[in-house]
């Protein structure tokens, strides 16, 4: 029986590394039971430290789970189906991404289904709206349509059923990501 003050060093949850790391983004878990995961925060620090993780019997450890610790992209990262062998692709194509391009990418992936490699080529035409639908079609309407309706006439107008039909349409979509809402106003065109 082990005395609870002994450090096993084969029990990741128990190990003095495990104790005294400080927290970095991500975490590599081994398939292997016999092997101790490892944090990362980068592709370069995760390659060296896979390269030299071994099992308790000397044998190299090939497969991991990864999983995002901290940080404002982890629902991005889930969505995005990050493992072992598409991380590159986060570090390379996804980490540098600007906010709205991973809200769009989020919303590819998660919303409309698409796989990673397809979802970033088409990034950039995703069209998006930083608020509720009603709000966005309100707004599409003013900008396209209103000055053909007569002035005597508009306040007759029913943006809501405007925004219902854009909705059941398809042309409009409502999503969460975040905590805020973001409405993608060309969802037909992706």
């Amino acid at each position: 029986m082990e005395n609870d003050n002994n450090i096993n060093t084969n029990n990741p949850v128990k190990s003095a590394a495990h104790q005294t790391a400080v927290i970095k983004s991500y975490f590599a878990q081994p398939y292997n039971p016999d092997a101790v995961g490892f944090y990362f925060n980068d592709l370069e620090n995760y390659e060296a430290q896979a390269g030299a993780c071994f099992d308790r019997f000397g044998c190299v450890v090939e497969e991991f789970e990864i999983m995002f610790i901290d940080g404002d992209d982890g629902a991005l990262f889930e969505a995005c189906g990050i493992n072992q062998a598409n991380l590159k692709t986060w570090f390379d194509d996804i980490e540098p991404l600007q906010e709205q391009e991973k809200i769009a990418l989020y919303y590819l992936v998660n919303g409309v289904g698409y796989v990673l490699a397809d979802a970033l080529e088409k990034v950039e035409d995703v069209y998006l709206y930083t608020g509720r639908l009603q709000d966005a079609a309100q707004e599409y309407f003013e900008d396209n349509f209103v000055e053909s309706v007569p002035e005597n006439l508009r306040s007759y107008i029913d943006y809501k059923a405007f925004a219902n039909d854009c909705q059941q349409g398809g042309d409009m979509v409502e999503f969460e990501y975040k905590n805020k809402t973001y409405t993608v106003t060309n969802a037909n065109g992706i």
